[in-house]
């Protein structure tokens, strides 16, 4: 599984990166400061499974396609 680290991107370039790994991969796993809970329901409404965690430190935040 692709591990993408948002963390210290800037907001806007977090989507379109997130999306193009997904369409590379099919699943990501994705690194962030904050639960991404906009991007996570319009992933959902698209069809993709979603699982978040927090690990303390950061959100881990699986994507696949279902």
């Amino acid at each position: 599984m692709e591990v993408v680290d948002v963390r210290g991107l800037p907001h806007p370039e977090r989507p379109p990166l997130i999306m193009k790994k997904l369409k590379e991969h099919g699943e990501v796993e994705i690194w962030v400061e904050i639960e991404p809970k906009p991007l996570m329901t319009m992933l959902k409404q698209q069809g993709y499974s979603i699982e978040s965690s927090f690990d303390g430190e950061k959100w881990v935040v699986r994507i696949r396609r279902q």
